[in-house]
């Protein structure tokens, strides 16, 4: 029976490995079909793929156990390019188009902002994977339902440790010029200030950025002894090589929890050495109790990708199939308003931590601060369990 079932989810897996979207062959039953929105070109490509690798996984794992109220789970992902506008059309036609109950998206916090007000107009509830802007949650919109990091809940965490544990004092910082960016490095500038640093200087740069030189010229120029880095990962490999260029040494630490072993495969273990991150998801230290299904999820996602390695956003994609997919089956179907309110109640241990939303929809992950050494990812404070 568990070699069946087994080769009932391999076969799931290259199935949506051939697949622009996820379908489902002809079954007894109707399919349930959710929607999400994520940059599948673009330049956060990257991590798009990501996310939506994790879903597939999670939905291939699902249907190959049942599905869900004895209904295949069907996907359809629709690419916001990661651009408020592009994702606000992808919004709008999953709903009209193809009547989903509920949306997992934007992956960028601008793109979920400008999506906002669609799903509360149209009473749709959406899941948010990983944009970390406050003010999504903020807003106090009901039907959004956030399980990634809020910046400045992550600035509180990280300050118990920047300066106190660290010893960051003086601190440039390199981020995207969109709400995501600016919203973290307003929150790490105020959290260093609290705690006896400094953030002198700010550069931003555009999302689709290839030449950093004159911003880590600046950066470098001053008294900074540590430089903060909030982007793409595709941006923060092109960041580090030229970084090295430069012949830099100060501290660096990358936000938001960008994944150390995909930026390390993407350069060199040398390029990234002694670099820290702000993790929600480490593959080699899942949150107890998830060791196997962690294990399991990383197999899969190498067979897809046999050149990559799983990271957070393979993580959260996985994690947001099943908060939806467990809401639907605690209200018994794909009803929209007994969605959302069955999310309001959510309590989900998942790769990112336990998922319970508060008041404002919020629910913040495990966090850690790692640091890659000798080439591997190494986590070295635990900042919420």
């Amino acid at each position: 029976m568990k070699t069946q079932k087994g080769l009932v989810f391999v076969l799931s897996i290259l199935m949506i490995c051939l697949l622009g979207i996820v379908e489902i062959p002809a079954q007894s039953k109707e399919p349930i079909t959710i929607g999400a929105v994520q940059p599948l070109t673009g330049w956060a490509a990257l991590d798009g793929k990501n996310v939506t690798s994790g879903m597939k996984i999670a939905l291939a794992r699902i249907n190959a156990s049942g599905g869900v109220l004895g209904r295949p789970l069907n996907l359809i992902i629709e690419d916001g390019k990661a651009d408020p506008v592009e994702s606000v059309n992808a919004v709008e036609k999953l709903i009209r188009r193809d009547k989903v109950p509920t949306i997992i998206g934007c992956w960028g916090s601008s793109a979920t902002l400008a999506a906002m007000p669609i799903i509360e107009r149209n009473k749709i509830p959406m899941v948010v994977e990983t944009s970390t802007a406050p003010m999504i949650t903020e807003k106090k919109n009901k039907w959004v339902f956030r399980f990634t990091s809020n910046n400045d809940t992550d600035g509180v965490l990280m300050g118990q440790y920047l300066v106190p544990k660290l010893g960051f004092k003086k601190a440039g910082y390199l981020a995207v010029n969109n709400d995501w960016g600016r919203s973290m490095a307003k929150a790490t500038s105020e959290i260093m200030k609290n705690t006896g640093g400094e953030v002198i200087m700010v550069e931003y740069c555009a999302a689709s950025e290839a030449n950093f030189t004159p911003m880590l010229t600046r950066i470098k120029s001053s008294a900074a002894d540590t430089m903060f880095i909030t982007t793409s990962l595709s941006g923060i490999a092109l960041i580090m090589k030229q970084y090295h260029e430069l012949g830099m040494k100060m501290n660096v630490f990358i936000t938001s929890g960008m994944s150390a072993e995909q930026l390390v495969q993407m350069a060199s273990k040398e390029v990234f050495e002694g670099v820290y991150f702000f993790a929600r998801y480490v593959p080699t230290a899942p949150p107890p109790g998830k060791e196997k299904e962690n294990q399991e999820m990383i197999a899969a996602f190498e067979k897809m990708h046999p050149n990559s390695i799983a990271e957070c956003g393979v993580a959260a994609g996985y994690d947001s199939i099943y908060l939806v997919a467990r809401a639907i089956e605690r209200v018994g179907g794909p009803d929209p308003i007994k969605i959302r309110d069955a999310l309001e109640k959510t309590d989900y241990n998942g790769f990112l931590g336990r998922v319970r939303f508060d008041k404002n929809g919020h629910s913040q992950p495990r966090c850690q601060i790692t640091q890659v050494r000798n080439g591997m990812n190494k986590v070295i404070y635990v900042l919420k369990e």
